[in-house]
């Protein structure tokens, strides 16, 4: 039996000489934020502080019009200037945790490597920063997208909430609504629906798309909100196949042509796009972010993938445009001795521990942080097929 130090079972050492916290954090700060530069969460950002509790308020912003002056008589005074009021919501910030594993086989290899060129040369140590960085990819990069994942399905649908569809492996049953007012929500019925069966190829014999999405344009004016559309692309894409949208498109181009429809059919995604923006008079975001999960079947004992889309299909979302709202972030709490590093300015704990029971070395992370939107009250949702 050979018997190896602990020191033998640190992949942080191999590939950086050392394994104390001062290099994974540089390590992360000049290697892994190459990547990891800039977030896929329009509109939101994170909160400039981080709190120690785990509770938020998420504050309903105005939209920042100022009110006319009044015209009164030269004695009366004037009512005090108001606003449409504050609302406050509260709730506690969930957990995320990731773990990767640098197991037995995995140093085995890199073993093999080193009796092959020696422990010091340049294949070894390129090796082993190549596993380091995959090793911290795959966290970093798991909770980028549960970040991406967050955004979207708070925009897209009102609220977040945690299932056994996006989170098979932890616990389940809780929704962070973002208070939308039910008014904001149209659901269309019977033939005023876009399509009447879930395939997409039965129209509404009422339906009319640019009536519904200028309708939604045309509220969002009277309130004072410039904004965009936002959709899932491939629902976007079923979007400009409807025979109402690409007649529309083609009046518009060809306002002289005998079948408008045909004149329109072989323009392409981008322009078809670009006019149907036009048309209804804001611009029109295709959101295609995919993110996925990873579940053990018991039945055929494997880990099975499934990607899922973070922008829910079968809705058209009027957005404001610019800030809508903060990742509120609770610090992570580290305890002395450990080897630590830290990503998102702090928000995203990583803790690099030995186990020598299972002959590994585990890289952990933690983030609790949680979009909190500020202007749901401006956001207007159109269910064109439910």
């Amino acid at each position: 039996m050979n018997t190896y130090p602990v020191q033998f079972y640190d992949l942080l050492s191999r590939a950086l000489g050392g394994n104390d916290g001062r290099r994974l954090q540089g390590f992360l700060d000049n290697v892994v934020a190459q990547k990891y530069n800039q977030l896929n969460i329009p509109g939101f950002k994170f909160a400039p502080e981080m709190q120690l509790d785990f509770t938020y308020e998420q504050i309903q912003k105005e939209i920042g019009l100022n009110v006319m002056a009044s015209y009164v008589d030269l004695d009366s005074q004037p009512i005090p200037v108001g606003t449409e009021g504050a609302v406050i919501s509260t709730g506690r910030i969930p957990r995320m945790k990731m773990v990767e594993y640098y197991n037995e086989d995995k140093y085995r290899k890199l073993l093999i490597a080193e009796q092959r060129f020696g422990a010091g040369s340049n294949q070894v140590v390129n090796s082993a920063v190549k596993a380091l960085f995959n090793t911290i990819d795959t966290l970093v990069g798991g909770h980028t997208n549960a970040l991406t994942y967050q955004r979207h399905q708070i925009v897209s649908t009102g609220k977040f909430t945690v299932n056994s569809t996006n989170n098979p492996n932890g616990i389940v049953g809780l929704t962070f609504a973002s208070h939308v007012p039910a008014a904001n929500i149209n659901t269309l019925s019977g033939t005023a629906r876009w399509w009447t069966n879930a395939e997409k190829t039965t129209e509404g014999s009422a339906a009319d798309p640019i009536a519904d999405l200028i309708a939604m344009v045309e509220t969002a004016r009277k309130k004072g909100v410039k904004g965009h559309f936002e959709v899932n692309a491939a629902y976007l894409d079923a979007i400009l196949k409807h025979s109402k949208v690409v007649a529309a498109i083609g009046a518009n181009l060809f306002p002289l042509a005998t079948d408008k429809t045909a004149a329109a059919a072989y323009l392409s995604r981008a322009r078809k796009l670009e006019v149907l923006a036009e048309i209804v008079g804001a611009p029109i975001n295709a959101i295609d972010a995919i993110v996925a999960t990873e579940v053990y079947n018991k039945t055929t004992k494997k880990l099975e993938r499934t990607m899922i889309d973070a922008f829910e299909a079968n809705v058209v979302v009027f957005v404001p445009d610019g800030d809508l709202g903060d990742f509120i972030t609770v610090e992570p709490i580290a305890i002395e001795g450990g080897t630590y590093g830290t990503f998102y300015d702090g928000r995203l704990l990583l803790t690099v521990d030995v186990d020598a029971k299972y002959k590994c070395q585990s890289f952990n992370t933690e983030m609790t942080t949680l979009a909190v939107p500020n202007k749901p009250q401006y956001m207007w949702y159109l269910k064109p097929n439910a």
